[in-house]
C-alpha cells in the first residue's frame, strides 16, 4: 500500500464561542492520544469555530480520523445540548 501524508482540515463553525470551546475541552484528549505514527490531530477554538487539523498516511486512514471525530463532535453536541434542557 502507498503512503502519503493527506492533509485535511473539518472546520465546525457552532455559532457560539461557548460551545466551541466546550468542544475543544471534550475532544483535547483524544487528540492528545492520537497515535503520531499512524496520524496527527491538532485542535483550535476560535470565535465560535472549531478547526480540526488532520493528517493521515493514506486515504483509509484520514477516512477514519473524520469518522471517529465527526462521531464525538455530534455525540458532544447531543449531550451539551441534553444538559441545557
Amino acid at each position: 500500500m502507498v503512503e502519503y501524508n493527506i492533509n485535511s482540515t473539518l472546520v465546525i463553525n457552532t455559532g457560539d464561542p461557548t460551545i466551541a470551546e466546550n468542544l475543544y475541552k471534550i475532544l483535547l484528549p483524544e487528540v492528545k492520544t492520537t497515535k503520531a505514527k499512524h496520524s496527527k490531530v491538532s485542535i483550535r477554538s476560535e470565535n465560535g469555530i472549531l478547526y480540526l487539523d488532520m493528517e493521515a498516511k493514506t486515504i483509509a486512514g484520514l477516512r477514519a480520523l473524520l469518522n471517529s471525530y465527526l462521531r464525538w463532535i455530534a455525540t458532544s453536541i447531543d449531550l451539551l445540548s441534553w444538559k441545557e434542557k
